[in-house]
């Protein structure tokens, strides 16, 4: 091509991106002037937050209006959160007055109570329990909290969380805001190290990653102690057996994730931190001062144990403890230190409307286009900021990659694209099933309970092949609610699965928790954490070693 050919096809190339910069821009705006913010249009009658550190009494002093109106919400981050205050108030008030909704499951919907997954509270009614209101600030889930906080038409709000939401609070119900602060009911203290053979019965150790937490079981029975585990692929059934028994005193100590952070009431006298750092999805990464409060602020409980204590675990090869850290926390949890910087602002998203498609390029093409330009809707907006659509986008763009997003209307999508389930294959299998003319999703397979299948695998691989057993009822029960004509079965075919599957867990768990052990590194051999396969050394975060006598060579994986 001679150089005059070559400079005219750079110029059309270039006025095409412009012009399609420029189709896009148009686009953008057309979508984001369209864009409705939500708001309260029912003026409340009482706004009551109640802020403060863990174990201070805030959600029993906000669930006592509820139980005493008789009509209301409660919304919380986890099932789990929603479970309890289900089963709570149920003990407190008539049969059919108190009903469950989460994106797997729902009993009573229609009662005049619900307690539900922030993601599903309604935006009308008497009284709204707002739970773990500092969740607001989650990059991925705040927005159902932006959304409540913006829109939601309740006679009575009562909001509960950290101090640090109280700016973003402030900002979003004015002078009629009522802040009641809470302090500590039991005594938290800071105590040091400890080494694993000194850990006390009636404590919980924390470490961030499944494989961790059960080698770490492994080696406390070894040490002579009764241990169960709570991490967050176990089912609630699962859970609630390995809490009944730490609470009966027949296992001594529990081995944790980060699930106890939020709010799972437990009697234990010691929280000991195994790790401060954890994998966000992206990276690993040091906990946030206001995560490690959570955790540590679970150390005593008012009326179950007379005091809290916080330690560090030492002495485990490749994990490690950052001692200042949780002594800070420790301050944080007890409320005489900032947990976190305030809270000043709360994401909004888009509903489908807002985003004006037909179809699933449409959709697609919106969603987009919303990314890219959010933040211009609530430039001159005081607390409201223009929620991410990354994990939306991304879902839709694998439907589109799978060759799903034709045939299906808006509507569909958005729903799939929205879906409450982790599995993004099993919302794939789904649309495909849809775009097949509806044809139904079959019901689980437990492969946890097939002999054929489990015949010689080890305790480990049938925990893992129950635990997805477990997540794929929990999901199909999502997607059948979502998607009636597509169901799987009956909703209750659905949790009997699951709680087949977490009784199996509870039967191999003493067994995986043996077989469990911490990893060796594979280039030199030397002891690592089990969710690695290199120690920090031969990974180049730290002083390269020479291997040991009988090791790898450096290099070599295992």
């Amino acid at each position: 091509m001679d150089p005059q050919r070559r400079t005219d096809a750079k110029a059309a190339a270039a006025q095409a991106r412009r012009d399609r910069q420029e189709l896009e821009a148009m686009a953008a705006r057309s979508l984001l002037d369209a864009f409705s913010l939500p708001e309260r249009t029912l003026a409340p009658d009482s706004v009551v937050a109640h802020l403060g550190p863990t174990n201070s009494g805030k959600s029993h002093d906000a669930l006592q209006l509820l139980r005493e109106v008789g009509a209301g919400t409660y919304a919380a981050p986890l099932r789990l959160l929603a479970h309890e205050a289900y089963t709570r108030l149920s003990a407190q008030l008539p049969a059919g007055q108190v009903g469950l909704r989460t994106g797997e499951e729902q009993i009573e919907p229609g009662a005049p109570i619900v307690c539900c997954t922030t993601e599903l509270a309604p935006l009308h009614g008497q009284v709204l329990v707002l739970d773990e209101v500092h969740w607001v600030d989650d990059p991925d889930r705040g927005w159902a909290w932006g959304r409540l906080l913006a829109g939601a038409n309740y006679r009575h709000h009562r909001l509960v969380g950290a101090s640090n939401a109280e700016p973003v609070l402030r900002a979003a119900y004015g002078e009629q805001l009522v802040v009641q602060r809470h302090q500590r009911l039991v005594e938290l203290q800071w105590a040091g190290t400890v080494e694993l053979a000194d850990i006390e019965a009636g404590s919980l150790v924390v470490a961030f990653s499944r494989k961790a937490v059960l080698a770490l079981g492994r080696e406390l029975q070894s040490a002579g102690r009764r241990t169960g585990v709570l991490y967050g692929a176990l089912p609630p059934g699962a859970r609630k057996v390995q809490i009944e028994r730490f609470l009966a005193g027949e296992l001594d100590v529990l081995c944790v994730t980060d699930v106890i952070g939020h709010g799972i009431n437990l009697p234990a006298e010691t929280v000991v931190m195994a790790e401060t750092s954890k994998f966000d999805g992206q990276r690993r990464r040091p906990l946030h001062l206001w995560e490690a409060a959570q955790i540590v602020g679970r150390a005593g409980r008012y009326g179950l144990a007379e005091r809290g204590r916080a330690q560090v675990l030492r002495g485990m090869a490749g994990l490690e403890a950052n001692a200042s850290l949780v002594r800070q926390a420790v301050e944080a949890a007890g409320g005489t230190k900032a947990a976190g910087p305030g809270i000043t602002t709360a994401p909004i998203r888009p509903t489908l409307h807002d985003l004006d498609a037909t179809d699933g390029r449409d959709l697609l093409a919106a969603v987009q286009a919303w990314e890219r330009a959010a933040g211009g809707a609530l430039a001159g907006h005081g607390w409201l900021r223009a929620a991410s659509l990354r994990a939306v986008a991304a879902r839709l763009e694998l439907l589109h990659r799978r060759r799903l997003l034709d045939g299906l209307d808006a509507a569909e999508l958005w729903r799939l694209a929205t879906l409450s389930v982790e599995d993004d294959e099993a919302v794939a299998e789904l649309a495909q099933h849809l775009h097949e003319g509806g044809r139904a999703l079959a019901p689980p397979r437990l492969r946890s309970l097939d002999p054929a299948t489990t015949a010689g695998a080890d305790p480990e691989q049938i925990l893992a092949w129950a635990e997805g057993d477990a997540a794929r009822a929990r999901g199909l029960a999502a997607m059948s609610r979502a998607f009636p004509s597509m169901a799987a079965g009956e909703q209750p075919d659905l949790l009997a699965a699951e709680d087949a599957a977490a009784r199996r867990i509870v039967e191999v768990l003493p067994a995986a928790i043996s077989h469990a052990a911490f990893g060796r590194c594979g280039s030199c051999n030397r002891p690592c954490p089990p969710w690695s396969e290199r120690c920090d050394r031969c990974a180049g975060r730290g002083p390269r070693l020479p291997p040991k006598r009988g090791g790898r060579p450096p290099g070599r994986r295992r």
